[in-house]
């Protein structure tokens, strides 16, 4: 959706999030993972700009990118979390492997341009990126331990 209406698709991305935080059953985690993981992924995006390897339309990126991370930040511990039970360097290839195509599938839409050739981009962004997102997920279990062991000590 953001792909194809961009900054229209504020609205409904935002709505989207907000069921997902009120659906969630670890709300403090997310919230948490969400504030953390952003200023990581935003980092690394940034960085992934100021080297030439994707560029957007509005610099540095737009707001429904970041809108997106943060609901991709949230399948982390719902839909996503089979990459937390996997071994980390399947993790990463998994990461390696899919990651780029939805940053391809933005430049076949003209919203973001991304470093050629594109094979290129696919393997050097791709495990860029893959380390960076599971340094997130470690930081992730490493809240969801902290916390479980937490509530086990209270009781």
């Amino acid at each position: 959706m953001a792909l194809l209406f961009e900054d229209n698709a504020l609205l409904p991305i935002g709505i989207i999030i907000g069921v997902m935080f009120y659906l969630s059953k670890q709300i403090k985690q997310d919230i948490l993972i969400v504030l953390l993981g952003l200023a990581i992924s935003l980092s690394f995006e940034f960085l992934m700009v100021q080297l030439g390897w994707i560029a957007f339309k509005v610099y540095p990126y737009p707001i429904w990118f970041i809108l997106l991370w943060s609901a991709l930040l949230l399948t982390i511990n719902s839909s996503m979390g089979f990459l937390t039970k996997l071994p980390w360097f399947v993790s990463v290839l998994i990461c390696t492997v899919f990651a780029p195509a939805s940053y391809w599938a933005g430049a076949r839409f003209d919203v973001i341009s991304i470093m050629s050739p594109v094979w290129h981009f696919w393997l050097s962004y791709g495990l860029a990126w893959a380390l960076m997102f599971n340094i997130i997920l470690i930081i992730n279990k490493n809240i969801a331990n902290k916390w479980y062991q937490s509530d086990r000590s209270d009781t």
